[in-house]
């Protein structure tokens, strides 16, 4: 089984990412890279998963900014995680050589043939940082323009009606109680990317029973979302909660059971997803007409400029991707891609040993 996530992403609050606590902890015994641009972070991590993956569990965490790119890989047979370690994203070794190895990818790095280019090299770096400084504000204007039609839906929400409904539809996917609470847990199914406001669909390839919530305001998708993984997680079932970091740390969108095979995602202004065969569940029905009719012309205004600014932050971190592209030809270059091997084949087989 292999599954898809994203590693997190930039907010409010800084870069977000709830894979620290695994990669600080004991459990998992973590390969912490280290290097810049072009060093060949990512290229290590889908080779060791490729090859990894046709034997045990691995579940890819790619970078918010590019799918294209990995960001952390999780080997749950090995117990192993690979992760990159620089910038945003920055993890270092809470237990040395315990528990954390940093792999230094820049020893591999020939500066002298990157100091010929000095001045190159910084302006594609200087620009490539503008560009993401412009995408992180859009970002941000885009998460309050969400976050104006989340509080107006909230203000027009009838809790009565969707509790009782959360309460049926629990008692319809759940039987009887299990024991013990399950475990309750983060995972980042969507993210705005360069290719647009994106979700690993592909992870759900194995689940039987797939809900869509269809909702215009955000606000009734997550009341359910979180009524379910209470309902479930007191039941004894493990469950995976996707936020919407566009609106926040606190506010889901989406639902993972995977011992069940149940996921509720989310179909909104943000999202607009489909799903062929999927359970739709209309949530405007949770809304009370009279209060969000006053709200109409608000919501719909909002609704465009979402559209508007996604697209504008999709265009300019594509942009910052093409500046990203000529930073790495250089360091690329710079590299010694024999030693990469090298590094990747040792890795592999301390693997092998783990087991």
């Amino acid at each position: 089984m292999a599954a898809h996530y994203y590693l997190g992403a930039m907010t409010q609050k800084g870069f977000v990412s709830a894979l620290g606590e695994h990669i600080s902890g004991r459990r998992y015994f973590t390969y912490i890279l280290k290097g810049g641009a072009g060093t060949g972070k990512s290229t290590l991590m889908k080779r060791v998963a490729d090859l990894t993956e046709r034997t045990q569990n691995v579940t890819r965490y790619h970078c918010s900014s590019d799918p294209d790119s990995l960001d952390a890989v999780v080997l749950h047979d090995s117990k192993v995680i690979i992760a990159d370690g620089t910038a945003p994203h920055i993890f270092d070794p809470v237990y040395p050589g315990v528990c954390q190895k940093i792999v230094d990818l820049g020893a591999l790095r020939n500066d002298e043939m990157l100091k010929e280019h000095s001045g190159e090299i910084i302006a594609v770096c200087e620009k490539n940082g503008e560009l993401m400084k412009s995408a992180g504000r859009y970002r941000s204007a885009l998460g309050e323009v969400c976050r104006d039609t989340f509080e107006c839906a909230c203000s027009c929400i009838d809790e009565e009606k969707l509790s009782g409904f959360a309460q049926r539809f629990c008692r319809r996917l759940f039987g009887k109680r299990k024991g013990s609470r399950g475990a309750r847990g983060i995972c980042q199914l969507s993210a705005m990317t360069r290719y647009g406001y994106m979700t690993f669909t592909e992870t759900l390839e194995d689940y039987l029973d797939i809900y869509l919530l269809s909702d215009s305001g955000f606000y009734a998708s997550h009341r359910l979302v979180t009524l379910v993984a209470e309902y479930s997680h007191k039941q004894g079932y493990d469950v995976k909660l996707s936020p919407c970091l566009v609106l926040g740390e606190d506010i889901y969108e989406h639902l993972l059971i995977d011992e069940l095979g149940i996921a509720l995602m989310t179909a909104d202004p943000l999202t607009q997803l489909t799903f062929r065969g999927a359970s739709r569940i209309n949530m405007g029905r949770f809304y009370r007409r009279e209060r969000l009719g006053v709200n109409k012309e608000r919501i719909r205004t909002n609704a465009a400029m979402i559209k508007s600014l996604s697209g504008i932050c999709t265009r300019t971190m594509d942009q910052a991707k093409a500046v990203h592209d000529e930073i790495e030809k250089y360091y690329i270059g710079a590299m010694d891609h024999k030693g990469l091997d090298k590094v990747c084949e040792k890795i592999c087989r301390e693997i092998a040993v783990g087991d």
